[in-house]
């Protein structure tokens, strides 16, 4: 993973390539769950669960250095183009270096340096982090894999490649997913809900292919994986996550 204490990399930027370290660990403050108190006459008030969670967003305090006091402002706009972001991006810091967040800037940076501060540059700017963040070691592809396990707390939500042909079955513990007329191909991507092939570089849709609504996931803990039909390689990024 290899970033130094302070290091961070948001917008396909190494904070190093500023000279730019975090100065503290940011807050973390946690993805909520979506929630409504409704009152019942005469009684207290019931739960409604939304079943999903809200973005968070934490504020990350930072210093850099300009190679002389001439140059402060020539950094202060170098850094203000790269955190000037319109979607989101992979978002990784050295205090939590196992994981990859989704972060988008959206109050860009206040430079709160003086006359004092020299060559130094003192800022802060705010990131806001979908719910969950992806761990390192569910980004890896399995490949005929039968059994396999999620540490994680929360289920996750796999790309599956299938090499082969015809009329294709898997299961997921004891989710049964049908496939038919397969032809070489067919990634199917529970996060995106979409199933798809690549013909010469070109995305071709193959939701026709698919006799299933729901998309697979991974629980938490154990999950046997078998499959049935006419499959040369069954390969699999689990996608482990867990709340931020």
């Amino acid at each position: 993973m290899g970033l130094k204490p302070g290091q961070f990399k948001i917008n396909g930027l190494d904070s190093e390539e500023f000279n730019v370290y975090l100065r503290s660990r940011p807050q973390r403050l946690s993805a909520g769950r979506v929630i409504e108190l409704k009152p019942r006459p005469g009684n207290d008030s019931v739960v409604v669960d939304f079943a999903y969670y809200k973005n968070v967003e934490w504020k990350i305090q930072c210093n850099a250095k300009a190679d002389s006091i001439d140059s402060v402002s020539n950094l202060e706009d170098r850094i203000r183009s790269w955190l000037d972001m319109s979607n989101y991006s992979d978002f990784t810091y050295s205090f939590d270096a196992h994981y990859i967040y989704q972060a988008v800037v959206v109050s860009p940076p206040v430079f709160t340096g003086t006359h004092k501060d020299a060559d130094w540059v003192p800022f802060e700017f705010t990131i806001s982090l979908r719910p969950f963040k992806q761990s390192r070691t569910g980004l890896r592809w399995l490949s005929n894999e039968k059994k396999i396990h999620n540490i994680e707390k929360y289920p996750s939500k796999p790309k599956i490649q299938i090499l082969g042909s015809g009329d294709i079955s898997f299961w997921i513990n004891d989710n049964k997913y049908e496939l038919t007329n397969i032809g070489n191909e067919i990634i199917i991507d529970s996060l995106l809900e979409e199933s798809y092939r690549i013909v010469d570089g070109v995305l071709e849709s193959q939701d026709n292919k698919t006799k299933f609504i729901d998309f697979p996931i991974l629980p938490e803990g154990l999950t046997t994986i078998r499959w049935q039909g006419n499959v040369t390689e069954f390969r699999l990024m689990p996608r482990w996550w867990t709340k931020v």
